[in-house]
């Protein structure tokens, strides 16, 4: 969809190679809602790792639901460079001994897969390196067992291409970027990735055929991840500017807030229609329409009108699209098929709690003043705190400036 090839595979370096590898086992474990602690990957990517980069261990009976990882265990060895059958028969027996590592990996019936981001090989010597890699555990007993392969930059493009997230992770790595389209991370000006803070009073507002229903924000977030997690799901978020909407649609997909499973961070696609994306928030979901490729899109400064055109795309292809649009509007009018939710102003508690977060300078006492004059905007509030140096408090800054 994004025409991401192999050629974009091998611009990665050595780290975001195995990084890319991590995300992709995560993602497809994610997907088939699988858990993904047998996930094991660590240590400088330079330093000895006995033979595997990556191990990824699931249960036998679902071998079924998965594609490019191995019940019950794969281990993945990531190499920044074409390997070919020689190199690969001495990585895997260093010296002319098999590593334990594989033996360990014979033992499990699992599978033993080398990863190249250089190499783009052919049917034939695709089987000349697979044919080395068997030859290698030949003397081994019971060497049958094993399950070997060799992913290539093609190879690895094409599983990179089933998750849009993971997609533009490899753009931004490589420095090609898709004007304004990012994957899951910080949208907000908050680039610290912190907890959400969030009310426990009813301050997202679920409005519904002239109904409305307040709920706490964590409540909120279960029911809007209930409503995005199948595709075909459409949501509009509004709301006075500075009450923290994105940050809300950020928390969707972040571990710990609410009582429910994080959204899958490697679907999720962002833009701000104030940055001008290219291709164009309607393009792009028509392209991943068009290739059915699962993806939860969020448009951030959306206006009604392009709300409606964006709704109209997902519609039609409700088996891959969910879409979430923000914006900057409490108007009454309710889109066809479209859940709208309106996140009230903060409390003065939350307030408090990000000022001490992100201006920590700040007093105790000018914190809590700071809040009750800022009336729930967290962007009016960040913007006074600023104003303080370190050792002024709020009363001084005023009167120094009068």
């Amino acid at each position: 969809m994004l025409e991401l090839t192999g050629d974009h595979i091998q611009k990665l370096n050595d780290e975001d190679l195995r990084e890319l590898v991590v995300k992709l086992s995560d993602a497809e474990l994610r997907r088939r809602g699988l858990p993904v602690s047998g996930i094991t990957a660590g240590g400088n990517q330079t330093a000895a790792d006995g033979g595997l980069d990556v191990r990824v261990e699931v249960a036998t009976a679902d071998a079924s639901r998965l594609d490019f990882i191995r019940p019950p265990v794969t281990g993945f060895q990531v190499k920044c460079q074409d390997m070919q059958p020689a190199e690969i028969a001495t990585e895997m027996r260093p010296k002319g001994s098999l590593r334990p590592v594989i033996k360990s990996l014979i033992a499990q019936r699992g599978a033993y897969v080398v990863v190249s981001s250089k190499g783009s090989v052919t049917d034939g010597a695709l089987q000349r390196r697979i044919q080395a890699m068997q030859k290698a555990v030949a003397t081994e007993p019971q060497a049958s067992r094993l399950t070997v392969d060799f992913y290539d930059r093609v190879r690895l493009a094409t599983w990179v291409r089933g998750y849009a997230g993971v997609e533009m992770w490899v753009r931004g790595r490589v420095g090609d970027r898709l004007q304004g389209w990012q994957p899951y991370g910080p949208w907000t000006s908050d680039q610290t990735n912190s907890p959400y803070h969030h009310d426990t009073a009813g301050r997202l507002i679920a409005k519904t055929s002239g109904n409305a229903e307040a709920m706490s924000a964590a409540e909120g977030i279960d029911i809007l991840r209930q409503k995005l997690r199948a595709p075909g799901g459409v949501i509009r978020l509004v709301g006075l500017s500075g009450t923290g909407k994105t940050r809300l649609v950020q928390a969707l997909f972040e571990p710990g807030v609410g009582n429910s499973e994080p959204l899958d961070a490697a679907v999720a696609l962002y833009t701000d229609l104030g940055h001008s994306p290219e291709p164009s928030a309607r393009d792009m979901l028509i392209r991943l329409g068009a290739s059915q490729q699962r993806a939860i899109v969020v448009v951030d400064n959306c206006n009604p009108g392009t709300h409606r055109t964006l709704t109209d795309i997902v519609t039609r292809h409700q088996t891959s699209l969910s879409l979430v649009t923000v914006e900057y509007d409490v108007a009454d009018d309710e889109p066809e098929a479209t859940e709208v939710f309106e996140l009230a102003p903060a409390s003065d508690a939350v307030l408090e709690s990000i000022l001490g977060r992100l201006a920590p300078h700040v007093t105790q006492a000018d914190r809590g003043r700071i809040a009750e004059f800022s009336s729930g905007n967290a962007r009016v509030a960040l913007a006074l705190a600023r104003t303080l140096e370190r050792g002024q408090t709020l009363i001084w800054s005023l009167s120094s400036n009068c």
